[in-house]
């Protein structure tokens, strides 16, 4: 029994052990990515490119042992001319700042550049300096429109669409590495509140932090704008990168950090209830006035005929009665003194016949 229960603790201490050491490896291999990725955003090879505003860059792959860079108008003939611009990084190859004031208006190629006399010499690109483009479109999946700035009925699907230049990033660091421009959507509630995450159809939450290699990117999942999380209303929708702290260095619209579009999201299109409004209002004189002499016309013109077809009838026939039923006056037979001696006879006769009653 004893040797049993000793093998049994023996075993379990060595199962905690395993768990322990499994977990330690993932927090190191983490870290480990985490280094990686953050080293290979910023490690800059030879020919690569590198974007208005970063800093903190390794251009040690891009220079070699060299430590000026050169730039050349578009006309000059690379290598057999004076450059216009020579910039020394021999004391920042590790922490390259790409300085608008420096390079705002020098985009495009620049060389490596031998000699510190500014005499010709070999030209070797080392890097491009790209103006960063970055603009975000919201679109309906429910019924495939755009509803950029526009309006988005509460219940469908949205996803949204980045179109910029950042994709150019996936081409440093460590051969191999999975490096990508990182752009992060901000949604605005019409509380104000800065949304993190959107729910989709599932009731997951989906991170607005966005891995972008290619334009256009589109959000590999849906906004369930119908979810009872979200309240009708305007919401206002952009997207900005801050790779190696380019958009702090050079906040730009539509450059860092797109332009902002307002999204009307609810039940009833506001177009309609525009045209509902308008019909309800102002039309109200125009209905009156065109409604006011139909009603004139169609009222008197019946009205009035059958009065005049009633009213002759009645004068027709007061003028026909006189003939048809009044007939004058008959004319006597009989003298007026044989009536007066008929009512004499009459009376006579009563006093006779009461007097032969008695």
């Amino acid at each position: 029994m004893s040797t049993l229960y000793n093998s049994t603790k023996n075993m379990e201490h060595m199962s905690r052990k395993l768990v322990r050491t499994a977990v330690l490896f993932f927090i190191i291999a983490s870290c480990i990515m985490m280094h990686a990725g953050a080293a290979g955003l910023n490690s800059i090879p030879l020919g690569g490119t590198v974007y208005l505003g970063e800093e903190g860059l390794d251009i040690t792959g891009a220079m070699g042992t060299r430590n000026q860079i050169a730039w050349f108008p578009s006309t000059a003939e690379i290598g057999a001319t004076i450059p216009e611009k020579v910039i020394d990084v021999g004391s920042t190859k590790l922490s390259f700042y790409v300085n608008p004031a420096d390079f705002a208006t020098r985009n495009g190629n620049w060389y490596q550049w031998p000699s510190a006399d500014g005499t010709v010499g070999t030209a070797v690109l080392a890097f491009r300096v790209v103006d960063p483009y970055l603009a975000l479109k919201i679109e309906d999946t429910t019924v495939n429109v755009d509803v950029t700035g526009k309006w988005a009925p509460h219940g469908d699907e949205l996803r949204f669409r980045i179109e910029s230049n950042l994709g150019e990033m996936t081409g440093r660091g460590i051969p191999g590495a999975p490096v990508s421009a990182p752009v992060t959507i901000k949604v605005q509630s019409p509380e104000g509140a800065v949304l993190s995450a959107l729910l989709d159809k599932t009731g997951t939450y989906k991170s607005l932090d966005i891995s972008v290699t290619k334009s256009p990117e589109f959000t590999p999942w849906n906004w369930d704008t119908g979810n009872s999380a979200y309240a009708q209303g305007t919401y206002t929708i952009w997207a900005e990168s801050n790779a190696n702290r380019m958009k702090d260095n050079y906040n730009q619209d539509g450059k860092t950090i797109s332009v902002k579009s307002n999204l009307l999201v609810q039940e009833q299109n506001p177009l309609i209830s525009a045209i509902v409004q308008a019909t309800t209002t102002a039309p109200q004189v125009t209905t009156r006035q065109t409604t006011k002499p139909t009603t004139a016309v169609t009222t008197k013109l019946p009205t009035t005929v059958p009065t005049v077809t009633t009213a002759i009838p009645p004068l027709t026939i007061s003028q026909e009665t006189p003939e048809q039923t009044v007939t004058p006056p008959p004319t006597p037979t009989k003298a007026p003194l044989f009536g007066g001696c008929t009512l004499l006879a009459g009376i006579i006769a009563c006093s006779l016949y009461a007097l032969w009653r008695r």
